[in-house]
């Protein structure tokens, strides 16, 4: 029962290690130029490529959506105006992280919080579990005939329960 609960915690700690790396992992890097930051985060609409990032893409349609990218960035606007305007070229799913607000704040909170919640109910069904076997092995125990013909020591009354069963059964 006690390490049941030490698990349970154990996967607390994890889920919310998680969510930490996860939430520090998505911050953008500041060191980075605009293109090489929007590269990175808008996808290649070939249709060839699994979605890669223009910017690690290979494809001749990712070097023109560079080139689209570059020429944005060059026009002064800022991050989001250009993720919306390839968004509006090209469809919503050009963007590869969601975004940090509305639908793609749940998208990137939904995963993290139902495991989290998942972890906890697996741990206290856990809990559970054990807490439901150790009072029937309670039951059994007490409830149990003893012969004292039967050492103490439990294999050798295991040893005699299963005798008596086999000799029930053989009748």
């Amino acid at each position: 029962m006690q390490s049941t609960r030490y698990l349970v915690v154990a996967a607390i700690v994890a889920a919310a290690i998680g969510m930490g790396g996860g939430w520090w992992a998505a911050q953008p890097d500041s060191h980075l130029s605009q293109v090489e930051r929007l590269g990175a985060e808008i996808g290649c609409q070939c249709g060839t490529c699994p979605n890669r990032p223009i910017a690690t893409c290979g494809c001749p349609f990712a070097a023109g959506m560079l080139t689209e990218l570059a020429a944005l960035a060059d026009g002064s606007l800022d991050d989001e105006a250009i993720l919306a305007t390839f968004a509006t070229r090209y469809n919503p799913t050009v963007r590869i992280k969601p975004a940090s607000t509305g639908i793609g704040l749940l998208a990137w909170l939904a995963p993290m919080v139902l495991l989290s919640v998942g972890a906890v109910g697996v741990g206290a069904l856990l809990l559970r579990w054990a807490s439901s076997y150790e009072a029937a092995t309670r039951i059994t125990a007490s409830s149990a005939p003893v012969d004292s013909s039967v050492a103490g020591s439990p294999a050798d009354e295991a040893r005699a329960i299963v005798e008596r069963e086999l000799e029930d059964l053989a009748d």
